[in-house]
């Protein structure tokens, strides 16, 4: 069993802490002699800090609702139905009790830096507590005390503007920084650490920057009125600096070691290895086979459990080539390329996320084998993910993954840094060989064109495709860096994120969410190319004595939440079309829940809702 998964005893010692709200009586003053007493005291009580963060459930799902994802159902936020009577995660028991142990971590039996290092933790974990609220809510209360009466004046306060949330939570951050102790941080992963708030901190203001900039314009601007301590271009220059601290001074590095092969190599290593690749990933979510805590195979491998989360035609088309030249589905005679052309030579990335035509995975006899997509309730598309996954049938209807879930790498840093840089026209080709052309590196890719860029030079001229996929873009540099922080980050938590602070969650909405390419109906089709048929289309009657997977399909009515083909030359393409995506302005900011305006008038909500 894995160290730093917390035992019961641990936890119920620290609920007395975390299950407060807002005005909830404090604890008795014994209790808090004990805890505030010794270090180990508050190691203990900073445990609690951290959930804060992803659950273990939830941290490998969180890209559900993004424009690289293909899904057989839909929350009520994407199809523009929810309303201010189904918001949630307006809870302030975590802030609650961050604050509690920030107001009583005062004795002076320990010393200055002991109490300033768990001082530092809590502020981390308030600055991220504030920054999931900011991406959700937009305005609100900022509090950095405990209420103690239920009649406290402050407990109505109205919202603050963003430049005071912001203000607060890069004071926060810059003070975790300076005072957490800095200790042997690549061997553990699960722990928070000096650059972990300085990662954090490039992340906050890559968004906050982004969001300045590509929402001045709209309704949402409404939220920011005031606002002018804080420009767009400040916020930039602050997260590449505080990314570049990380860069030039912190112990990370990108993880390079293991050839590619059969769908693995170095990228997918960081997603399935049992304990978290320490050198690149900076925060990681703990599974355990044992107590059953894991559920990623579980999740994207069952017919029966998730939505089948896939990827879109739309995002496969964006990765590279492995020469760094841009894609073409379709061959010279205009008809498109199959399943295995698709994933022949590309980007190792792309087979590193999905099931490409070289995957192999363990059956029940303990044998690799090539194995396709399972197109029998688990991929609307072909395109099936495989990158938190493991490679081998025995976990996939249970909770019983071990895999650790990164939810910060050092990858993210290098990304916002390039972004950052880009924006504010800074640029440089040392800067990108550095950051995209070390990625790509790492990926497999040899070189380049002047639209793609090299390993070592910035493109000098747009990529038509990536250029359509982001259409309101113009820089060729910022182009590629959106290619390239899609495919790297893939299926970790960010995506949606950065659809809202770009403006662009249109992307989703509109994807045609087309899958592969499919040369005939109704006789048996070898996908990956394997020699061996793996499931045939059909729209007519199914092949009698079948021994592959039949897949009843509509030819060219566009059925909504079914399985289409769409008539293409040469063949047909698949295509899901799941009625009533949806995405209005409004939704780029959550609504604050009816019952929290009720109890508190001075609240006011955001527009449109």
């Amino acid at each position: 069993m894995k160290k730093n998964i917390l035992l019961s005893g641990l936890v119920a010692l620290l609920a007395i802490f975390s299950g407060c709200e807002m005005n909830e009586e404090p604890k008795s003053e014994a209790s808090v002699d004990m805890v505030f007493s010794s270090e180990n005291g508050l190691k203990t009580y900073a445990y609690s800090f951290y959930n804060v963060l992803p659950s273990r459930g939830s941290a490998f799902r969180r890209d559900a609702t993004a424009d690289y994802g293909v899904k057989n159902s839909l929350g009520g936020m994407e199809v523009g139905a929810y309303t201010t009577n189904s918001a949630t995660s307006w809870s302030w028991s975590a802030l609650r009790n961050i604050n509690f142990f920030l107001e009583n971590n005062v004795n002076e039996s320990l010393s200055t830096t002991i109490r300033d290092n768990y001082n530092g933790i809590a502020r981390l974990f308030r600055a991220r507590f504030y920054f999931d609220k900011l991406v959700q809510y937009g305005e609100v209360p900022w509090i950095d005390k405990v209420f103690n009466e239920a009649e406290d004046p402050d407990l109505y306060n109205p919202r603050d503007t963003r430049d005071v949330i912001i203000g607060h939570i890069l004071e926060d951050l810059d003070y975790a920084y300076t005072n957490i102790l800095e200790e042997d941080v690549t061997h553990n992963s699960t722990i928070v650490n000096k650059w972990t708030a300085a990662a954090f901190k490039s992340r906050v203001c890559l968004f906050e920057a982004a969001w300045r900039k590509y929402h001045a314009a709209d309704q949402l601007d409404i939220a920011r009125t005031g606002c002018t301590e804080y420009s767009a271009k400040d916020l930039y220059r602050l997260a590449a600096e505080a990314a570049k601290e990380v860069m030039d001074n912190g112990p990370y590095k990108l993880y390079t070691s293991g050839a590619y092969s059969e769908g693995r190599g170095a990228y997918r290593e960081l997603f399935i290895a049992d304990k978290a690749v320490t050198t690149e990933v900076m925060m990681a979510i703990e599974t355990d086979k044992v107590l059953g805590l894991g559920e990623q195979n579980w999740w994207y491998n069952s017919s029966t459990y998730g939505p089948h989360l896939c990827m879109s035609r739309k995002f496969m088309l964006s990765y590279l080539n492995m020469d760094g030249t841009p894609y073409a589905e379709k061959k010279v005679d205009g008809s498109y390329k199959n399943f295995v052309e698709e994933t022949t030579g590309r980007d190792t990335r792309l087979n590193q996320t999905i099931r490409g035509a070289d995957y192999t995975r363990k059956n029940a006899s303990g044998v690799y084998e090539p194995t396709a997509a399972n197109f029998t309730g688990h991929t609307l598309t072909g395109y099936q993910f495989t990158k938190f996954a493991m490679d081998d049938v025995a976990y996939d209807d249970a909770a019983t993954n071990d895999n650790d879930i990164p939810i910060m790498r050092y990858a993210e840093v290098l990304l916002n840094y390039a972004e950052a840089k880009a924006e504010l026209g800074e640029l440089t080709d040392a800067d990108w060989a550095a950051t995209i052309g070390a990625l790509r590196s790492r990926a497999g890719i040899t070189g380049g064109t002047p639209q793609t860029g090299t390993l070592t030079t910035r493109p000098s001229s747009a990529e038509p495709y990536i250029a359509s996929y982001y259409p309101t873009i113009s820089d060729p540099s910022l182009l590629e860096i959106r290619r390239e922080r899609g495919i790297e980050l893939c299926l970790e938590g960010l995506r949606l994120n950065d659809l809202k602070r770009w403006n662009c969650c249109d992307l989703w909405v509109n994807d045609p969410w087309e899958g592969i390419f499919i040369p005939s109906l109704n006789q048996p089709l070898d996908v990956n190319g394997d020699g061996n048929y793996d499931t045939y289309f059909y729209n007519t009657d199914k092949i009698a004595d079948e021994k592959y997977a039949a897949i009843g399909v509509y030819v060219g009515t566009n059925k909504s939440n079914v399985l289409n083909v769409k008539p293409v030359q040469g063949g047909y393409l698949m295509e899901y079309n799941y009625a009533g995506r949806s995405w209005p302005t409004r939704q780029y900011l959550y609504p604050i829940p009816e019952v929290v305006i009720q109890f508190n008038t001075n609240l006011s909500q955001n527009p449109g809702w």
